[in-house]
């Protein structure tokens, strides 16, 4: 399992993914959880049951996996989800963890996609 342990790499961690938010304008929410799906540390909205968003980020990657595997497509990086009201992004983050950003309808997918690798490989450099 992940351990994200003392509150200095608490700290490396959100400096991280705050620099990759400030990068790509747009970026409402995040999240940092285990492949288990327990949160390890977020940014969401109030009113937002982090506990439950977190599993179930964790299950659709689990599935998505799984798929790309049964596909021969190899292993999954991402998942990028287009809704309503703008996009979701779930990437893994090695062997230990999982990234979710929630971004404006106007963001660029690109930028996005960039911000959450860019994050995920230092954040797996950390541990």
């Amino acid at each position: 399992m992940f351990d994200p342990g003392s509150a200095e790499k608490q700290n490396e961690l959100r400096s991280i993914i705050e620099e990759a938010t400030s990068i790509t304008a747009g970026i409402r929410a995040w999240m940092l959880l285990s492949k288990e799906g327990l949160p390890i540390s977020s940014a969401v909205p109030s009113g937002l049951e982090e506990a439950e968003m977190a599993a179930m980020a964790a299950a659709i990657l689990n599935v998505a996996d799984l798929a790309a595997e049964r596909m021969d497509q190899g292993l999954l990086e991402e998942i990028l989800m287009t809704n309503e009201n703008g996009y979701m992004l779930i990437r893994s983050v090695g062997e230990k963890a999982i990234l979710v950003f929630a971004a404006a309808k106007n963001v660029k997918t690109g930028m996005l996609v960039y911000s959450a690798k860019d994050a995920s490989e230092k954040i797996n450099k950390l541990f």
